[in-house]
């Protein structure tokens, strides 16, 4: 940090003495008119929020099953199972 300058010193003049004379009495400031109050409004209710219910998401399952016979004596099981979760909109 950068030292600070000394400021060179001056011989200040004496300030004059003020004399001691009656002190005399000062008037009172007036009175602030007291405010009339005002009447406050009634509080105003307000309206409850309704609330919203959670919605279940939408399930949905499939099962396919399908039999073949391609040739005689030959049978072919093919099985499909799928579930979807759709959101509730």
């Amino acid at each position: 940090m950068a030292k600070r300058k000394k400021k060179s010193k001056v011989q200040k003049r004496a300030k004059p003495r003020r004399g001691n004379s009656a002190k005399r009495g000062k008037a009172r400031k007036a009175a602030q008119a007291k405010r009339v109050a005002k009447a406050k409004p009634a509080p105003v209710k307000k309206a409850a929020r309704k609330v919203k219910q959670p919605v279940a998401p939408v399930v949905e399952s499939v099962a396919v099953e399908v039999i073949e016979q391609p040739a005689p004596g030959v049978i072919t099981v093919t099985e499909v199972e799928e579930t979807e979760i759709r959101k509730a909109s």
